[in-house]
């Protein structure tokens, strides 16, 4: 399995995005548009992994809250533990889909609360993650949190499948909790990749009212639609450059930031 790992700690020059692009998807990150108005511990606390193994591809954002810690755990939990069995042939499958997550979620939200015993305010988390498996035909997804995953249809409509249960979701890290509670505040599915063009995952940098953009679907939209245009090596650098840059643009237009971290994966065989 080969993965890349973006830390925000690593990425805070203001109005940058910094990409990484393989395999038929991508990751970006940015510390945003502007400067941040409200409260936080540090410059950039969100993350973007890419995970690809021989039977399928892993993508997950996380957006840390108290700090980067959280988000930084959640990602490298799932780097160094569930993605090497996830993307091989035969290991997971729509049906143990929940099971094998609701054991993440508690391992991860373990080594969260484990990263600074003791302190009064907690680092904590959201996540948004896809496992996409070509030869079965299957996006199999979890998030917790306020981070989102849009699914763009070959038909150019654009869905959230990971719209928070919540007014205010539940974040790893920010208690102890097994499986099953965690399981009930998370969002997690299956679904046929067919008629997908693109899969858009991205932390609240982009959505978060009076900071991101006024729409995000149509943001997605237009972002994957330029994509589609061009040649199929570039299509996921294009779609989540243009993601990123969308929300980076809205930041400065209001003068307000945040992080943004962004997954592409691109469906789609079309032709440009």
């Amino acid at each position: 399995m080969r993965f890349a790992l973006q830390r925000g700690r690593e990425h805070t020059e203001l109005g940058a995005v910094d990409i990484v692009a393989e395999g038929g998807a991508a990751i970006a990150i940015s510390i945003g548009g502007a400067k941040k108005r409200y409260a936080h511990v540090d410059p950039n606390e969100d993350a973007a992994l890419l995970a690809l193994g021989s039977a399928g591809l892993l993508v997950a954002v996380a957006d840390g809250h108290h700090g980067f810690e959280a988000a930084e755990v959640a990602l490298e939990y799932l780097a160094n533990y569930p993605a090497p069995h996830w993307t091989e042939p035969g290991t997971v499958r729509a049906d143990t889909w929940r099971r094998q997550v609701g054991a993440v979620l508690e391992d991860a939200n373990r080594a969260i609360r484990a990263e600074r015993p003791g302190s009064a305010e907690r680092s904590c988390t959201t996540l948004a993650t896809a496992l996409v498996l070509p030869k079965e035909n299957a996006l199999l997804y979890a998030t917790i949190g306020d981070s989102h995953l849009y699914r763009a249809a070959a038909d150019g409509s654009v869905r959230d499948l990971a719209a928070p249960r919540d007014e205010k979701p539940c974040f790893l890290g920010q208690a102890e909790a097994d499986a099953a509670s965690l399981l009930a505040r998370a969002r997690v599915g299956s679904a046929p990749l067919a008629g997908t063009r693109a899969l858009v995952l991205v932390t609240d940098g982009l959505t978060e009212r009076g900071i991101g953009v006024d729409d995000p679907e149509a943001a997605v939209r237009e972002a994957v639609a330029a994509a589609a245009c061009v040649p199929a090596p570039r299509r996921t650098l294009v779609a989540a450059r243009g993601v990123v840059e969308r929300a980076c643009a809205a930041h400065r237009r209001r003068n307000a930031g945040d992080n943004v971290a962004c997954a592409v994966v691109w469906i789609s065989r079309e032709r440009a």
